[in-house]
């Protein structure tokens, strides 16, 4: 039997590039932030809103375990903490609210 192509392992990641990737689905403006922080800098990610978003919840995941999350319960600018995303970590931005969900790039 002959297999075409490569499959990359379940438990692969691409990282993701510093920069801001928004959550795309409806009724949340939540967006996950990447970027290069300290001397030698290193990966650091954060979920902020970018627009109304009550009613929505946010988290980090490292791991695929909650590393942070919060209800928001007004339509107000809201972010969490910046978390180090150091060797050895997957972190990614997940949102959802009583409709939809999405998740940002893992990293």
């Amino acid at each position: 039997m002959v297999a075409l192509g490569s499959a990359a392992p379940a438990h692969a990641v691409a990282p993701a590039k510093e920069g801001t990737f928004p959550l795309l689905f409806m009724g949340c403006a939540i967006a996950e932030e990447i970027e290069l922080q300290g001397s030698p800098a290193h990966d650091y990610m954060r979920w902020v809103t970018t627009g109304d978003s009550a009613g929505c919840y946010a988290e980090i995941d490292r791991n695929e375990s909650p590393i942070e999350s919060q209800h928001i319960s007004d339509s107000g600018y809201h972010h969490s903490d910046w978390y180090y995303d150091g060797p050895g970590d997957t972190d990614e931005v997940c949102a959802s609210n009583a409709t939809a969900g999405a998740c940002g790039p893992a990293n």
